[in-house]
């Protein structure tokens, strides 16, 4: 099973108010901890960044197999993880796609994750866990989770047609879901209150 793994870290941070790839826990930083642990799981790691200066300021220099992918749109999660497909030279089996926010991540449980990906259907282009929003609605977590290499054709037609959001992309195809998932696991790190829990 071939798997290289896309973080993202192209965002604006507005509700942070800074660079939430550049906060440290332990003396490290977010971003720098998300490809850590991404590695544990693929053969190498896809960084999408606003910046080569962030890219460089985030990661410490022991880290190898990453790659940098300069996000030139600033349009989103789902364009930042269509361009980091765009960078992967060969083809794969999966993507795990990671947010760059995630620092609760248990490589351990992405290793478990991803053994289970040769049971999943042939149809199935992706495998994420599901919570329930502030409506009571199942969502998918579409940042923390596998992607089959061929989802890219079902996404640049809704790319094209001017889709943004991965919920509207992912209604309309076949996912598998990630069961039994601890909620800590999927806490993301959005505002300097959030910030403050984990520290």
């Amino acid at each position: 099973m071939y798997i290289i793994a896309i973080i993202l870290s192209g965002g604006k941070s507005s509700r942070m108010g800074k660079d939430k790839a550049l906060l440290e826990i332990n003396g490290e930083t977010l971003l720098s901890r998300t490809c850590r642990t991404a590695l544990q799981v693929s053969d190498s790691v896809y960084v999408v960044a606003r910046s080569q200066e962030q890219y460089q300021q985030a990661i410490t220099p022991d880290l190898s197999q990453l790659s940098i992918v300069l996000d030139q749109q600033l349009d989103g999660a789902l364009i930042g993880f269509w361009q980091g497909l765009q960078a992967i030279a060969i083809p794969v089996d999966w993507i795990l796609l990671l947010a760059c926010d995630l620092p609760n991540l248990q490589g351990d449980l992405l290793q478990f994750w991803a053994r289970q990906l040769a049971n999943l259907p042939d149809t199935a282009i992706a495998y994420l866990p599901r919570y329930v929003d502030e409506n009571s609605r199942k969502q998918w977590e579409p940042l923390c989770g596998f992607y089959r290499w061929s989802c890219q054709y079902s996404l640049r037609e809704f790319i094209s047609n001017g889709g943004r959001s991965f919920q509207k992309w992912l209604t309309n195809q076949e996912v598998a879901e990630i069961v039994n998932v601890p909620l800590e696991m999927l806490f993301n790190c959005n505002t300097p209150e959030d910030f403050h829990l984990i520290k």
